[in-house]
């Protein structure tokens, strides 16, 4: 059973964030877990939030300020990580918000569990939508959790709303300069993990903006995700374990290429006839017709 006694390290890079990163902060520091630490990774901001960041080390004593030039969130976390002390990592990206118990009720489900995911609600321009949260807890293997992850289920693809045990991620580093570098970062440290436990309860809220890189550059997203997922089938097939989840990869592979064609093609195909038949080609994959 984990005492108060346990550190926690949540780590939240920073880019450009002034208008979101005040609510960000007080949600974190209203946790009702009394030992963590934060660590701000100000990775390059043009901005004023340099200037908030300052403000809080100075109120907080269990803040911490990393300045660095501009080198990416995968970059920043890499930073936080080195200088965590925590017996457990986490991640908050500093345009989102954590509930009240994220670290108290996370600590509380981990028990032998290597990774404890956060369910997680979205929100744009306040409208919250309650999407990526199991019914009750489950356990699962980190194989398991990998075939979430290629599945889109529960909160698995990012890095950020979960707890990870200090020796899961002290081997793994954030690919830097690349959009998709969680998608990579999770692959690998679900396949170092032995168990995860999934919350049923939503203690993230993750928020979309119109303008971040998420919703942006759609050609690059679509190269960088590629990369991404050849990153993945690699190191299945080193660690001789493609085997055990060939289906979930290629499920995976097919609905990105299937998104991202939509992408290019609804400027010029008529949606509803292109809807059409990639559906049909969906539900012939899934029955093992492909």
């Amino acid at each position: 059973m984990e005492t108060k006694k346990t550190l926690i390290s949540i780590i939240v890079p920073v880019y450009n964030t002034e208008k979101y990163i005040e609510r960000c902060l007080d949600s974190i520091m209203k946790q009702d877990y009394p030992n963590f630490e934060v660590i701000l990774v100000n990775d390059g901001s043009t901005d004023e939030s340099g200037i908030i960041i300052q403000k809080y080390k100075e109120k907080y004593k269990n803040t911490s300020y990393i300045k660095q030039e501009n080198k990416g969130v995968g970059a920043a976390r890499n930073a936080g990580i080195k200088v965590a002390k925590g017996d457990y990592i986490s991640f908050v990206d500093s345009d989102d918000l954590i509930m009240e118990d994220y670290c108290s009720h996370l600590l509380s489900i981990i028990g032998d569990a290597d990774i404890a995911v956060a369910g997680r609600e979205k929100y744009i321009d306040n409208v919250y939508d309650k999407s990526k949260t199991p019914s009750q807890v489950i356990t699962v293997s980190g194989m398991e959790a990998l075939k979430f992850q290629m599945l889109g289920k529960y909160n698995t693809r990012p890095a950020w709303g979960k707890l990870y045990k200090r020796n899961i991620v002290e081997d793994v580093s954030f690919v830097e300069d690349c959009i998709f570098e969680e998608v990579r970062y999770s692959a690998e440290t679900f396949l170092k993990a032995e168990k995860v436990i999934f919350a049923n309860k939503d203690l993230y809220s993750y928020r979309i903006r119109p303008n971040s890189i998420m919703t942006s550059n759609e050609q690059k997203r679509v190269k960088e995700l590629a990369i991404a997922l050849i990153y993945v089938y690699k190191i299945l097939l080193e660690d001789g374990r493609y085997c055990e989840c060939k289906r979930e990869f290629e499920m995976w592979l097919a609905h990105t290429i299937i998104q991202n064609t939509q992408i290019y093609c609804e400027q010029v195909v008529d949606t509803k006839v292109f809807k059409k038949y990639v559906g049909e080609l969906v539900k012939l994959y899934y029955k093992g017709g492909i």
